[in-house]
C-alpha cells in the first residue's frame, strides 16, 4: 500500500502542477486554449448555473449548416438559431451532463471566480483511475507484486492523462469509468479468478452496465467499449472460461443496464437533434474541417493527410500536444523528434516483447486481451478522421489501462526482469516533467 500512496501523491502533484502551469482559458478567445476545448467546457458549466438547467446547442456564427428540423427546434426552444456576438459558447452543450453537474456545483460554491477550482474537478477522477490501475494489477497478478505499482505509475505519469486530470474537461471522468470496464473484463482471462457463473454472471453484467451507464452519462464515446465487451465475451467463451448461457447473462445485463441509465440523455438527443448520438450537430460544434478542406488549405494529398493525422494521433497519445498547433510545417505539427522516438520505443518495445513471449508460449492470455482493446477503437477513430480532422491521441485513452498493461508487461517479459516493468512509467514521468518545465506545450507556440 505504501507504493500506492506514493504514486497517488505523485499523481496529485503532477496534475495540480499542470492545472497551475498551463495558462488558463481567456474569455472569448478559444484560440488561446492550451487544453482541448477548455473555454467551451467552462462556458457549458456557466450556462448550467446561470440558466439553472440544461441548455440546447446553438452554433456560433459561421458554422456548418444544420438540418431544418434542428434549427426549427432551436428557434422554438432558445429563440435563436445562431449565437449573438459575445454570448457564452455552446459547442459542448451536446455532451452528457454528469461531469458538468459536478463542475457546476464547484462553480456555484466558489462564486464562479476560480477557473483553477474548475480545473481541479477532474483531479479526483484521475486519482481514482490510478487506484483502479493498481487494483487491477493486484487482482490479475497476485504473485507479481511489481505490476500493480507499475500500472498505477503508468496511468499517473502519462503526460496526456496527467494534464487532462488538471483541466476543465470531461475526459478524466470518462477514462475512469472506462478503466473500471477494462479491469472487470480483464478478469475474464485471469486463470485464478472464477469466471462469472449463473446469478453471478447477471450480477457481473449489471456491474459492467452500471459503469457503462455512468460512463455514457459522462461522454458518449464510452459506447466504443461495447465492441470490447462483445470480443471479450466471445474470447472467454472460446477459451471455455464461461458458458454460452452465462455469456448471454453478462453481455445482456451490461447492455441493458448501461443503455437504460443513459436512456434519458439519448432520448433528449433524439428529441432535440434528430438522432440519439447528436452526430447531426457535431460538425457545427466547432471549426471541424473535413479531409478535403484540410487538403485545400494545406496542399496535402490523401497520403499526406493519413500520414500526418496518424503521426499526430500517435504522438499526442504519449505526450500532450497543444491543440492549437498548426497543421504545417510537419516538424512543428508533431513536435520534437525526441517525442517520436520515445513514443515509438514505448509502443513497439513491449509489443515485440509480448510477440516473442507468444512465440515461446509463455504469455498470459490477459495480455492478449489487453492488446485487442485499443484495436477495437481503431475503426471508430478511422471513421472520425475520414469525416473531420481531429488527430488527437486522447481519443484512445478509453483503452488506457489496456495500453498500460501491454506496456509494463511487454518490457518485463522482453528484458526478463521484474523491475523493467517500471521503465515505461519512468520515461513517461520524464516526458511530463519536460512538458512542465517549458519544453512542451508552451515552447511550440
Amino acid at each position: 500500500m505504501k507504493s500506492l500512496y506514493a504514486i497517488l501523491a505523485a499523481a496529485l502533484v503532477l496534475s495540480v502542477s499542470f492545472a497551475v502551469k498551463v495558462p488558463l482559458p481567456v474569455e472569448h478567445h478559444p484560440e488561446l486554449d492550451h487544453n482541448p476545448d477548455e473555454s467551451s467546457h467552462r462556458d457549458y458549466v456557466r450556462l448550467l448555473v446561470e440558466q439553472k438547467g440544461l441548455v440546447m446547442f446553438v452554433p456560433s456564427p459561421g458554422r456548418k449548416p444544420l438540418p431544418a428540423s434542428v434549427t426549427e427546434t432551436m428557434q422554438a426552444r432558445e429563440g435563436m438559431t445562431e449565437l449573438p456576438k459575445g454570448a457564452l459558447d455552446r459547442s459542448e452543450t451536446h455532451q452528457p451532463p454528469l461531469y458538468y453537474f459536478l463542475a457546476a456545483l464547484v462553480f456555484a460554491i466558489t462564486g464562479g471566480g476560480s477557473l483553477l477550482a474548475l480545473r481541479l474537478v477532474a483531479l479526483p477522477f484521475q486519482l481514482a483511475t490510478v487506484w483502479v490501475a493498481w487494483k487491477m494489477g493486484r487482482d490479475l497478478f497476485p504473485n507479481r507484486a511489481e505490476l500493480a505499482p507499475a500500472l498505477a505509475a503508468f496511468v499517473a505519469f502519462l503526460p496526456t492523462q496527467a494534464q487532462l486530470g488538471g483541466a476543465i474537461s470531461n475526459d478524466a471522468p470518462t477514462h475512469f469509468f472506462c478503466a473500471l470496464i477494462v479491469w472487470r473484463l480483464a478478469r475474464f482471462f485471469a486463470p485464478h479468478i472464477a469466471p462469472p457463473h449463473r446469478a453471478y454472471a447477471w450480477g457481473e453484467g449489471a456491474l459492467l452496465g452500471l459503469f457503462f451507464g455512468l460512463g455514457l452519462l459522462t461522454k458518449l464515446t464510452v459506447l466504443q467499449l461495447y465492441p470490447v465487451l462483445f470480443v471479450s465475451c466471445v474470447l472467454a467463451l472460446k477459451a471455455k472460461r464461461i458458458t454460452f448461457a452465462d455469456t448471454i447473462g453478462v453481455f445482456g445485463a451490461a447492455v441493458l443496464v448501461g443503455l437504460a441509465l443513459a436512456a434519458p440523455w439519448l432520448v433528449r438527443n433524439q428529441m432535440l437533434y434528430g438522432d440519439f448520438l447528436a452526430q447531426t450537430i457535431y460538425k457545427a460544434t466547432g471549426p471541424n474541417f473535413s479531409p478535403s478542406e484540410i487538403s485545400q488549405m494545406s496542399g496535402w494529398t490523401a497520403t499526406d493527410y493519413l500520414r500526418n493525422a496518424g503521426l499526430r494521433s500517435f504522438i499526442s497519445f504519449w505526450c500532450f500536444l497543444d491543440p492549437q498547433l498548426p497543421t504545417v510545417p510537419l516538424a512543428r505539427f508533431i513536435g520534437s523528434p525526441v517525442l517520436l522516438l520515445l513514443a515509438l520505443g514505448l509502443a513497439l518495445v513491449p509489443l515485440f516483447g509480448l510477440y516473442k513471449a507468444s512465440k515461446e508460449k509463455s504469455i498470459e492470455s490477459v495480455f492478449g486481451f489487453a492488446a485487442l482493446v485499443p484495436l477495437c477503437l481503431v475503426p471508430f477513430f478511422t471513421k472520425f478522421l475520414y469525416e473531420v480532422f481531429q488527430a488527437q491521441g486522447r481519443y484512445f485513452l478509453p483503452s488506457l489501462l489496456a495500453v498500460a498493461l501491454v506496456g509494463v508487461g511487454g518490457f518485463a517479459v522482453l528484458l526478463k526482469n521484474s523491475k523493467a516493468a517500471f521503465i515505461p512509467s519512468a520515461l513517461l514521468l520524464l516526458l511530463s516533467v519536460w512538458q512542465l518545465v517549458g519544453g512542451g506545450y508552451a515552447a511550440v507556440r
